[in-house]
């Protein structure tokens, strides 16, 4: 993938022993730089520690529930949240997926900043997700589907967007 090679998107590759990818998942330039640098922030260090593992997740192949993954309203705009919950604060990964299994993460923010679902902190950080997905494809779509099982392998059934 070229853009991995031009430094646009960087391979989330599963650190624990004995894993191998069985997905894709590919972040930005930004969501590489938090997780790849030191903070001083002890404890927003070991956060950003726990969301990498929790990103590593998907790209293990494990499952995925809707309290994991979440498609975010206008489901038009094929934009997908990766939650990671624990401890706090709650950090939101939103990303699109370029076909089956392969997941593009844009964009990410502490849930604390974000407001009500129908906020402006929301429709910003969303709005940043489909200009960064630009920025990397251009022309090219996210797949589009409210159906988890056609972008994502061994996913649990449930309700994956508001309706």
């Amino acid at each position: 993938m070229d853009r991995v090679s031009r430094g646009m998107l960087y391979p989330l590759i599963p650190r624990a022993a004995g894993t191998s990818p069985r997905r894709a998942m590919f972040v930005s330039e930004a969501i590489w730089q938090m997780l790849s640098t030191e903070h001083e922030d002890g404890e927003m260090e070991d956060r950003l520690g726990i969301l990498q593992a929790d990103l590593e997740l998907f790209a293990e192949g494990l499952p995925v529930d809707p309290k994991y993954l979440f498609l975010l309203y206008p489901r038009r705009e094929a934009v997908w949240e990766i939650r990671s919950l624990r401890p706090s604060p709650s950090i939101r990964v939103l990303g699109r997926f370029a076909k089956k299994d392969v997941f593009i993460a844009t964009n990410m923010e502490l849930r604390e900043n974000l407001g009500g679902w129908q906020s402006r902190e929301w429709k910003n950080v969303k709005r940043m997700a489909c200009t960064r997905w630009g920025h990397c494809f251009h022309t090219y779509q996210p797949m589009l589907s409210i159906n988890i099982h056609d972008l994502v392998t061994g996913a649990v059934n449930g309700k994956y967007f508001k309706a």
